[in-house]
């Protein structure tokens, strides 16, 4: 059941303006702070009667909401960072980021493509980073680099990922700060 801002004590609501840190108000006595891991509620209820009042609570609930962030290397959102760990249907390493090769039968030739996917409103997508076959070690180097970051940009950023900055990945090092220019005559 979603809770709205009015269900939130007034005396707290400022603590919990820019993040609700898995706090609910279910009963008038004390506040539940939820964090899921691995399918386990590892929060707790905190009575006001022992944190002695409903802010020492809701501040207690935060801190242990931080620290499981920290533990469980979450970011800001509380959402998963980036996951480090191989799917078993990628096969470069990267969760998300796979590639392959096809024959376009249009133009007579073999191209490779570096595929991240991504899901928007429980829809799988994918994007694709596509390559002469006999592209350069660097050009396949910056496309999976663009894969990666494509695939990590939806992670950090979820909901509000937009993926129309990467229309640019054949101009731009997207993956590194600052955005820099290819060089010229890199996709010659």
């Amino acid at each position: 059941m979603v809770r709205s801002a009015e269900h939130i004590p007034e005396e707290v609501r400022g603590l919990l303006s820019e993040s609700r840190f898995g706090i609910t108000f279910p009963c008038p006595t004390g506040c539940q702070m939820r964090f899921i891991q691995k399918g386990k509620d590892l929060g707790q209820f905190y009575a006001y009667s022992l944190w002695g009042g409903k802010l020492a609570a809701v501040h207690a609930a935060i801190s242990r909401n931080q620290q499981l962030r920290a533990l469980y290397k979450r970011n800001k959102s509380g959402r998963p960072r980036v996951r480090e760990h191989t799917s078993s249907r990628s096969n470069t390493g990267v969760l998300g980021v796979s590639k392959n090769t096809y024959f376009d039968k249009r133009r007579n030739r073999f191209y490779a493509r570096y595929m991240a996917s991504w899901r928007r409103r429980n829809e799988n997508r994918s994007k694709g980073f596509h390559l002469a076959a006999d592209a350069s070690t660097d050009q396949h180097l910056h496309a999976l680099r663009s894969a990666i970051a494509f695939r990590k940009d939806w992670e950090v950023n979820g909901d509000s990922f937009d993926p129309a900055r990467f229309k640019l990945w054949k101009q731009k090092r997207l993956y590194e700060s600052g955005c820099p220019d290819l060089p010229s005559g890199f996709w010659e």
